[in-house]
């Protein structure tokens, strides 16, 4: 096996099974499926941010503050890929 077909979905890699009908099936499950869970963890954070200020804990409101931060850039990511994918369907179905 190819280590770069074990990691982490690449460029090329992800291309290549987005543009196949069975594969982007599975894509969609999966960046649906990691977009909630930096959805809730995004949320989660961004609530705690408050409950830790308003409790008098400056720092962990700031480590709130980053985790959020840092949920919300991952969420977007998939988000971006879950549109693509999307789009790449719909294009398939009018040809």
């Amino acid at each position: 096996m190819d280590l770069k077909e074990s990691g982490g979905l690449n460029t090329e890699r992800f291309l290549r099974k987005a543009f196949d009908p069975q594969c982007r099936e599975k894509l969609i499950r999966a960046s649906l499926l990691r977009r909630n869970i930096y959805l809730t963890l995004f949320l989660t954070a961004f609530i705690s941010i408050f409950v830790t200020a308003l409790s008098g804990a400056p720092l962990l409101s700031v480590l709130s503050l980053g985790l959020s931060s840092l949920a919300l850039v991952v969420m977007t990511k998939y988000d971006t890929q879950l549109f693509f994918l999307k789009i790449i369907s719909r294009k398939e179905i009018e040809h």
